[in-house]
């Protein structure tokens, strides 16, 4: 089986990507679409397809019951590109000077995504992050790990850095483009993720331990209608 991805997609600029890419428009044009129903539920009927077919396979995927047998192999493409990880750990080096701290090894660092943007206000039922979920999921790691420093990235900063808690290190990152905000965080040890697919991919990428908002969907909504948690969230991550 060979995997076709367009040659302007966006993950070939950020990722060691070895796959073949090329322009799809027209050689995909008329192929059958192989799509999951709903993106935060593993749905095991697109897995129904031969080998030897061609199709369009989408969209979001958000499960890791559909690549946990190919984890090594996934995590091996999922490189970032090396100037974008030259970039992460130059700002994670001057982090770590700016605070004078000399050893990596002195310190546990636990990247925060806090996503606002578009979820903010919105009709689906996403519940964003209030400030007693950031202040359960610090302490959490504040009370594990004997020296922490949080690395918070955001589309909504000034949100952030009003609303995390301010009894302990955070650094505020920004870095102009998210591939770096995210290479950034993905370089910690552990996650504090919010909601949508960038945090869960920053939590699935650090490999650490991530702590994840819980109570992710309004009662009755959309949302919570085709959340399934136990495909979209590890069972070692740890829900506040």
């Amino acid at each position: 089986m060979d995997i076709l991805i367009p040659s302007d997609a966006q993950i070939r600029q950020v990722f060691e990507i070895n796959v073949t890419f090329t322009n799809t428009s027209q050689l995909c044009k008329g192929l059958p679409k192989v799509l999951d129903k709903a993106s935060p539920t593993y749905d095991r009927t697109i897995l129904n397809f031969s080998s030897s077919s061609n199709i369009q396979l989408g969209y979001g995927l958000q499960s890791w019951k559909y690549f946990y047998k190919y984890d090594k192999q996934l995590r091996k493409q999922l490189t970032f590109q090396k100037h974008i990880k030259d970039a992460a750990k130059q700002e994670i080096y001057k982090i770590l000077r700016k605070r004078n701290i000399t050893s990596r090894k002195d310190i546990t660092l636990v990247g925060v995504h806090i996503r606002r943007g578009d979820k903010v206000g919105n009709n689906d039922g996403f519940n964003i992050a209030n400030p007693d979920y950031l202040n359960r999921a610090v302490n959490y790691y504040v009370t594990k790990y004997k020296s922490v420093l949080f690395i918070v990235i955001s589309d909504g900063m000034e949100w952030s850095k009003h609303n995390m808690p301010t009894d302990v290190p955070i650094e505020y990152v920004s870095l102009g483009k998210p591939e770096l905000d995210m290479a950034t965080v993905v370089h910690c040890d552990h996650t504090i993720m919010t909601i949508g697919t960038f945090g869960w991919w920053i939590g699935y990428l650090t490999n650490g331990e991530v702590v994840y908002l819980k109570d992710a969907a309004r009662k009755g909504s959309r949302f919570e209608r085709i959340l399934n948690h136990e495909d979209h969230f590890y069972s070692h991550w740890r829900g506040l």
